[in-house]
C-alpha cells in the first residue's frame, strides 16, 4: 500500500508539471498586481503591503484576488510560484 501511495503521489505531480508545461502563457498583469505579488513573495502581510503601497488592505487583497484569477491559482502562495516560474516577479 505504501508503494502504491508513492506510486500515485509521483505520478500526480509529474502529470501537474506536464499540465503547467501545457498551459498557455499567464494572463498580463497590472503593475500594481505584480507590485503586490512581489511583496507578497518577499513575506509582507496584506496590512503591511497596504502600507508600503500606501492602499487599503481592501485594495491590496483585491489587486491580489485578480493575480489570483488571472493565474489559475487557489491560493496567494501558488500565485507568487506561478508568477516566479512565469518571470513576471524575482
Amino acid at each position: 500500500m505504501k508503494e502504491l501511495t508513492y506510486k500515485a503521489g509521483y505520478l500526480f505531480g509529474r502529470l501537474s508539471e506536464i499540465r503547467e508545461m501545457r498551459s498557455p502563457v499567464p494572463a498580463v498583469l497590472s503593475r500594481r498586481e505584480i507590485e503586490c505579488l512581489h511583496w507578497a513573495a518577499a513575506g509582507k502581510t496584506t496590512t503591511e503591503m497596504a502600507k508600503i503601497l500606501d492602499l487599503s488592505e481592501y485594495t491590496v487583497n483585491h489587486y491580489l484576488s485578480h493575480a489570483t484569477r488571472k493565474l489559475d491559482s487557489v491560493n496567494r502562495v501558488q500565485t507568487v510560484a506561478k508568477a516566479i516560474r512565469a518571470g513576471l516577479i524575482n
